[in-house]
């Protein structure tokens, strides 16, 4: 059907990961002024956590800071965010501080 959302440009796979796979989210710059939205999820094949912005993310540094390493993901805010938030908080996914 046409519910696809494709390949994943960075790793490959299709853009499709379980809720329960979540670890964190936020809005940058802010809550209030939202232009992407980050998630980092577990369910991506480890190898390739490090790519891209993953780097820095599940650096020693950010894990010794509290960062549960996984995939990181970021994507335009083109949505209801608040909407977005309690789908994430409904699931269990954590804000970062």
């Amino acid at each position: 059907g046409g519910d696809s959302t494709g390949e994943n440009v960075v790793v490959g796979g299709e853009n499709v990961w379980a809720y329960n796979t979540f670890v964190n989210y936020d809005l940058f710059p802010s809550r209030s002024f939202p232009i992407l939205v980050y998630f980092k999820e577990t369910q991506t094949p480890e190898e390739f956590w490090n790519v891209g912005p993953g780097e820095q993310a599940n650096s020693e540094e950010a894990i010794a800071k509290g960062a549960v390493p996984g995939q990181v993901h970021f994507f335009p805010a083109i949505a209801n965010t608040e909407d977005l938030i309690k789908g994430f908080e409904e699931h269990g996914c954590a804000n970062i501080e």
